[in-house]
């Protein structure tokens, strides 16, 4: 214990040299800390990007998107092949068209945006936005919208598969047109019920009405589905999946596109991201080393009396070299708890710093909704900062020590007291 404590006195002997070699230590360790951090983030990030947005197939009625553009819809018959694909995962289907009618009024006014022309000219006389009408299967209880918006039930309910002729509206529209849940619309000559109110957090997406499948292709007088998202059981598949699509649905019929130059994209991202976190900790590592190396040298060489006194007094080398490793030990303790405890605000900017920032949000209908979702996700990596990371910091400490007691071993068993009292 005596050996323990005059390990630490000896530290406070300098304070300078000790409050620098904790300040360098604290940093390198804590940057090898944040980049591992970074790199565990990273490989996480790959897997959930993998999954979310990588194995998804869109399929849309050639020439259009959403409510633009133009096509046929596509035939329900050729739709229903789709789930005996192999390695198909699920199949939603959606519609998408408009309405016009005189029942509800727009919940956004067009505004000059909405009222421009051909060429981003004005349009002549008054123009009254539509609102967009979307079908989905009841099964899709959290449809993402053609804004790429997802939809919360604030009153009522969402359809069941033997729902018919009823509506979920947006909170907007709602409100403009004075509709509760029990409300009934006429519809192209349908009375059609509210059965719910649901907000998207934005006006556009607030301004739909949201319909089962069928009920859209009855009132609407649309033969087939207007764009089919499948989902595949794993990335590695999308291709020959795709592949399978366009032999159902050739390419003057249908649209058939996948995620591949999207999850590409953003598998670069992320990639550079982890390959710049994985050079960054071995070079901090390095340093951390170096500046143990190096701060254990200098102490030996001040120290040559010390060890040749200890020496000649009967201590033994193993001895000597346990007071120095015990000293080397607890300045790398301290640096690398400081370094965990500077990981937990940092790290996260550091991933974002390295993740570039890039926003890759777009919307678009079923399907567009692929990119939409990315958007939080490549704009940072999700960094969360275990507990775990003290342990690290005392593992890094200790591997430090370990390796950093090797040269005053070797140094120790080289002095020579009679040599060291003779030239003092």
């Amino acid at each position: 214990m005596s050996m323990v404590w005059r390990s630490l006195r000896n530290l406070l002997r300098s304070p300078q040299r000790t409050t620098l070699m904790v300040a360098l230590l604290a940093v390198s360790i804590g940057l090898a800390l944040i980049m591992f951090t970074v790199h565990g983030a990273t490989a996480n990030q790959l897997g959930s990007i993998g999954t979310e947005i990588g194995t998804e197939i869109t399929i849309r009625s050639a020439g259009s998107y959403g409510t633009m553009g133009g096509g046929e819809p596509l035939a329900q018959e050729d739709v229903d092949k789709l789930s005996s694909i192999d390695h198909v995962d699920s199949v939603q289907v959606s519609v998408q068209t408009q309405y016009s009618g005189d029942s509800l009024e727009s919940a956004v006014d067009a505004g000059s945006l909405g009222g421009r022309g051909p060429m981003g000219g004005s349009s002549s006389g008054s123009f009254t936005m539509p609102i967009t009408v979307m079908g989905f299967s009841a099964a899709n209880e959290s449809p993402t919208l053609m804004n790429g918006t997802t939809m919360e039930i604030v009153e009522g309910s969402y359809f069941t598969s033997d729902d018919a002729d009823v509506m979920v509206v947006g909170q907007d529209l709602a409100d403009k047109n004075s509709l509760s849940v029990g409300s009934t619309v006429d519809i192209e000559g349908t009375s059609v019920t509210v059965i719910g109110i649901y907000d998207s957090g934005t006006s556009f997406g607030n301004n739909m009405l949201i319909m089962p499948v069928d009920t859209v292709e009855s009132l609407f007088d649309i033969d087939g589905v207007t764009s089919v998202t499948v989902v595949v059981d794993d990335i590695d598949n999308v291709d020959a999946v795709a592949s399978d699509i366009r032999e159902i649905f050739p390419e003057d019929v249908a649209d058939v596109t996948t995620a591949e130059d999207m999850y590409a994209r953003i598998n670069d991202s992320v990639t550079n991201a982890g390959s710049t976190s994985t050079i960054g900790m071995i070079v901090a590592f390095s340093v951390a080393a170096i500046v143990v190396l190096f701060s254990v040298v200098l102490m030996m060489r001040q120290r040559v009396k010390e060890i040749g006194i200890l020496k000649a007094i009967g201590a033994s080398n193993r001895q000597i070299g346990f007071q120095f490793s015990l000293e080397t030990l607890a300045v790398s303790l301290v640096g690398a708890i400081i370094g965990a405890i500077i990981t937990y605000p940092l790290a996260q900017k550091v991933a974002n710093m390295l993740a570039g920032g890039e926003s890759t949000g777009m919307g678009g209908g079923p399907g567009g909704d692929m990119f939409s979702r990315v958007g939080g996700t490549v704009a940072g990596l999700d960094v969360a900062v275990s507990p775990m990371v003290f342990l690290y910091a005392l593992a890094i400490a200790a591997a430090l020590a370990i390796l950093a007691s090797v040269l005053p071993t070797w140094y120790i068993a080289r002095v020579r007291p009679a040599e060291v009292l003779r030239n003092e």
